[in-house]
């Protein structure tokens, strides 16, 4: 795994190694950008982790980075407003002409080790919390830009912890942002309120930056045929915490999935129970029959799964969704999961297969778009959403 999901986890290994650096988020866009909201890169004296885009941006932002950590001030922080309009110009043409406002900030083992540890700690769980940081402090003079504080949505008195105190209703917007994992540059209004910023104009309010720990999103591949092997290299590639389930452990083995994270030998049902599914999974059932498709779908229903999956013929598919049904299954769950899965490319042979239910998987994750290119709309089995 690498890439965002595990920035804190990088974030803490450096500042464990004694290295301070500079860290630099997308906290507003306007118009096409590269990367979006939430989007973050580390910058150390020897490099950088992550990416906010690449191009001439992103190395203007490495370079007022660089001059951060030169600095070495006790809590240096700076806003970059990187302006992608002007690569129209250039001699290899991309597809973004948007504006990314760009905050960088320094982190010091001596001051951030604590909250890094947190942040780490959460991301890894998946467990929700959010980073808030000042990025203007408006009126309130005592607090510096780069001010920061770790959220916790399930610990009342956060409120008053920290060095950025918020009215009650300001901060209970947070916590709702923090909950539903968006990541949002807010503005502290004259009710004690907060605001959604679009355009940082001079002379504002307090603003602050509610950046969400969701963790690594998960796909588990239930079933270890010839399909997972191609899946699960490209769930690994693509960043995902990749499980690999398989009631024979003559499949399901490190051998086969070297690049699995977790691997489980065991009854579909049994392993599926033992899994924590959330909002942030995507589990596919690419087992050997629809017996076990019928199993693993009812079982992944039975727990807030984000992404349901299913291959199979339509008749398959239609036949394993009445019967799911018939056992009590609501009708509004059914009609969420992805079956036929996959997108309309044509695919035949395992690694396609596996290309265009990894396209699915991205297209549901990026635009939450469903049209007839989405097999399981095409034949009826799921849910426009838009």
């Amino acid at each position: 795994m690498s890439g965002s999901d595990q920035i804190w986890a990088e974030a803490l290994r450096t500042l464990e190694r004694g290295q301070s650096f500079a860290l630099a988020t997308v906290v507003n866009v306007r118009g096409s950008t590269p990367r979006e909201v939430g989007a973050k890169m580390i910058v150390r004296e020897d490099g950088q982790f992550g990416t906010i885009g690449g191009g001439c941006g992103e190395a203007e932002v490495f370079r007022k980075a660089r001059v951060l950590l030169e600095e070495k001030s006790d809590r240096g922080a700076r806003l970059a407003e990187v302006d992608l309009t002007g690569d129209f110009d250039q001699r290899e043409i991309g597809t973004c002409g948007g504006i990314m406002d760009v905050f960088v900030d320094l982190w010091s083992p001596s001051r951030d080790l604590s909250i890094a540890r947190k942040l780490a700690d959460f991301a890894g769980r998946s467990a929700p919390g959010a980073l808030l940081t000042v990025i203007d402090s408006g009126a309130r003079a005592e607090l510096l830009a780069g001010s920061r504080t770790f959220i916790d949505p399930r610990d009342s008195s956060a409120r008053d912890s920290g060095p950025i105190d918020l009215p009650a209703a300001g901060f209970a917007q947070i916590v709702d942002r923090t909950t539903d994992a968006i990541p949002t540059l807010l503005e502290l209004d004259g009710a004690g309120g907060m605001q959604p910023v679009t355009h940082l104009e001079p002379n504002g309010g307090m603003r602050l930056f509610v950046d969400p720990i969701v963790g690594a999103q998960r796909l588990i591949i239930v079933g270890a045929g010839h399909i997972a092997v191609p899946l699960c290299a490209l769930g690994a590639m693509l960043g995902f915490h990749v499980t690999v389930i398989d009631d024979r452990a003559s499949f399901a083995n490190r051998e086969r999935f070297p690049q699995a994270d977790d691997i489980i030998a065991k009854p579909f049902t049994d392993a599926i129970d033992s899994l924590a599914l959330d909002g942030h999974c995507y589990l596919v059932s690419v087992t050997r029959g629809h017996s076990f498709d019928e199993e693993v779908v009812r079982a992944a229903l039975m727990q807030p799964c984000g992404f349901v999956g299913m291959i199979g013929s339509r008749r398959r598919v239609k036949a394993t969704l009445e019967r799911i049904g018939a056992s009590g299954v609501p009708k509004d769950r059914l009609a969420d999961v992805h079956a036929p899965l996959g997108v309309a490319i044509g695919g035949e042979t395992p690694e396609e297969i596996a290309i265009s239910i990894i396209a699915e998987i991205i297209r549901e994750r990026r635009t939450e778009e469903r049209d007839e290119f989405t097999l399981g709309v095409r034949f009826g089995n799921l849910k426009r959403s838009k």
